[in-house]
């Protein structure tokens, strides 16, 4: 177990599987409410704009409680990297990741459930970006300060999109504000973050599936806050309303 955990007993799975039924917590529910309460009665189909945006936003809650623990177990980040990359360094036949990767071994629930557990996911990534071992760094202070301050907004975001909030006394129109705002903010720090991982030519040294594995996840936070930009400036432009949009 590369995550330093002392964590023995109890059945074990892989992290992956805890990560996926996370993530199917956070996003079917909102999905079958959203499908009761406004589907046409004709077609009987999900809405693809909702399924998609809200599935984003599942695993971005993920994604910040991952980015609290950069933050609150950066000494075990460290620790764990420096263990890592040493492990990498001495394996012959190339490559820059451990294997298997972290997602990828076995685990208990009690770990999966621990905030700590999870600092591996930045020891394995530093592999590919050091930002994230040197907490004077932009990626380091951008994504533990997603973790913090983005989450409650991101959960708010996919309630206010699946229900109808002015039945709540809660107005569409600055719904749409928010949501502009918020996506706006993550769709920048996201250009940033990878404008910074670009020019300190980071990337020099990776592998080819390495490269992509960081081109993906940017180009995730980049394109999903841009669509969600989209729905909600369809809100604010019909002056508050959700009737029109993509998500009814």
């Amino acid at each position: 177990m590369r995550s330093n955990s002392s964590e023995k007993g109890g059945p074990k799975l892989h992290a992956f599987t805890y990560v996926t039924a996370f993530v199917l917590l956070f996003w079917l529910p909102f999905v079958k409410v959203h499908y009761d309460l406004y589907h046409d009665v004709n077609e009987k189909r999900i809405n693809f704009t909702h399924a998609l945006l809200t599935l984003f936003n599942a695993v971005n809650v993920l994604i910040c409680i991952w980015e609290m623990s950069l933050f609150v177990h950066q000494n075990e980040v460290q620790k764990t990297y420096r263990k890592l990359k040493k492990e990498v360094e001495k394996r012959r036949g190339g490559g820059d990741l451990p294997t298997p990767l972290c997602l990828f071994e076995k685990i208990t629930l009690r770990e999966a459930l621990s905030l700590k557990h999870w600092h591996v996911i930045w020891s394995t990534y530093a592999l590919l970006d050091p930002s994230y071992v040197q907490t004077q760094s932009w990626g380091f202070w951008v994504d533990t300060g997603n973790g913090f301050v983005t989450i409650a907004p991101t959960i708010a975001m996919t309630v206010g999109a699946t229900y109808d909030l002015s039945r709540y006394g809660v107005s569409p129109l600055a719904y749409g504000l928010i949501g502009l705002i918020f996506n706006y903010q993550m769709m920048y720090g996201t250009v940033i973050y990878f404008s910074n991982y670009t020019y300190q030519r980071y990337y020099e040294r990776a592998s080819f599936g390495s490269k992509m594995v960081v081109l993906f996840a940017n180009v995730i936070w980049i394109v999903f806050p841009v669509w969600w930009m989209k729905v909600c400036f369809e809100i604010v432009k019909d002056g508050g309303s959700f009737r029109g949009t993509s998500l009814r």
